[in-house]
């Protein structure tokens, strides 16, 4: 059951009702959130679309001034999804493709902004500026809102979902949501169990007719290429088995001490993959999901091209959200929330306050790449963000996204497991 609670300051404590004061003609800006509630599903929040009525009355009784219908909108597990969300979720991604799934006009499947600017900005000549360091937590969060919020302007009901890849997922990995797969050895020295980068030669997944996906197309190439190395009706995702050592992916708890919090909190820092910290879980969990399959989604600059890739990538943000609340790290100018905070600690486009290709207009990125299809200049605005972030981000405006440090950076998304301003259990 969903629940909302009110503040009259983003400081004060929370009120089931609120009493307000008016002068005649006075106005007064209140801020309205979702109860985390422990035990219901998605932890209280909404289910669906707008299942929740705010009412103003006159104090003592009367009449009703006036209502709106809300809704307290997270990103939820991908494995919990209701029909309808799943299905909306499906159909804003169909849309974004450019699938025509209603009399609305669309560029035709495949040459939607999903191909044009989302697939196109992580490609192999922009890797340096999104992957390998500490930069790729945060410059990954704001790729997963820009697209979350042309989902939006699609249906508004719709946020990303995430899929927990540390557990089994029989509901996501279906003919009606994310497509039937064959299994392949994790041994790639097994029979059948080669590594196909990029997917090449990979099988197709398997979709329901009426699903959006089934009509999916990158350009003029239809369909998805993925099969996988674990059984996702009763395993987690499981990395690879190589003649090189074992690459697996690591668990949620496990994954949170990467930080070096454990066992002593103040210890917990962002770092880089290539020394310590939590940003090594670029490489595990992040790198062993993505080789948990077969297909483009195995290999950096065509992985987007299988919508899967955000499901993956939220789970990502999440799981750098619990470990910001639970170590508090989301202090920007915090060298261990981020490491990188003058010129000279590391290249021009991994300082907190950078922007960032491909929003920034100016060919930052190494080797001067053009901006893919819109994105120069074109951060998608949203009306439940404060502002935030204009039409070039920074790094910096990732790294608070509940506006605990600069009401500026909010962000207008969360997750049903991360209670705002408030620290989940390292287990949960």
């Amino acid at each position: 059951m969903t629940r909302i609670v009110f503040l009259d300051a983003r400081d004060s404590p929370p009120q089931d009702v609120i009493e307000l004061p008016l002068s005649s003609g006075e106005t007064r800006d209140i801020f309205i959130a979702g109860a985390f509630q422990p035990g219901e599903a998605h932890f209280g929040a909404s289910a669906e679309g707008k299942d929740v009525t705010v009412e103003a009355s006159w104090v003592g009784g009367g009449s009703v001034a006036g209502s709106v219908e809300l809704m307290v909108r997270v990103r939820r597990n991908a494995n919990d999804l209701s029909d309808k969300a799943r299905d909306d979720f499906l159909f804003a991604i169909g849309k974004l493709n450019g699938i025509p799934l209603d009399t609305m006009p669309t560029p035709g499947p495949g040459r939607g902004l999903y191909v044009t600017d989302f697939v196109a900005m992580h490609i192999d000549g922009a890797s340096d500026s999104e992957h390998g360091d500490s930069h790729f937590v945060p410059w990954h969060r704001l790729y997963l809102l820009d697209l979350e919020r042309q989902l939006q302007s699609i249906v508004p009901e719709v946020t990303l979902p995430y899929w927990r890849f540390d557990e089994p997922a029989p509901n996501l990995f279906t003919e009606d949501f994310m497509g039937e797969m064959d299994q392949i050895p994790r041994d790639i020295t097994a029979p059948g169990g080669g590594f196909d980068q990029g997917g090449l030669n990979t099988p197709l997944a398997r979709f329901a007719v009426n699903n959006p996906l089934s009509q999916w197309q990158i350009n003029s190439t239809q369909g998805i290429p993925r099969t996988a190395r674990f059984d996702p009706m009763t395993e987690p995702a499981n990395g690879l088995l190589q003649p090189g050592g074992d690459f697996g992916v690591l668990d949620q708890p496990a994954t949170l001490a990467l930080g070096g919090g454990s066992p002593n909190p103040a210890n917990a820092h962002l770092g880089s993959p290539a020394t310590s910290g939590f940003a090594r879980m670029e490489s595990t969990p992040h790198g062993a999901a993505h080789v948990s399959f077969n297909g483009p989604i195995n290999f950096v600059p065509v992985a987007p091209r299988d919508p899967l890739f955000f499901l993956l990538h939220c789970n990502v943000d999440r799981l750098w959200a619990v470990w910001q609340a639970i170590f508090d790290r989301d202090d920007f100018a915090d060298t261990q929330t981020y490491p990188y905070q003058n010129p000279g600690d590391a290249d021009t486009w991994e300082i907190v306050n950078a922007p960032q290709w491909p929003w920034d207009g100016s060919n930052s990125e190494p080797g001067s790449l053009p901006a893919p299809g819109t994105r120069q200049n074109n951060f998608t605005t949203a009306d439940v963000s404060i502002g935030f972030p204009g039409a070039s981000p920074t790094l910096r405006d990732a790294i608070d996204p509940y506006d605990n440090r600069l009401q500026a950076s909010y962000m207008g998304f969360g997750y049903d497991d991360v209670p705002y301003n408030h620290a989940p259990p390292l287990t949960n």
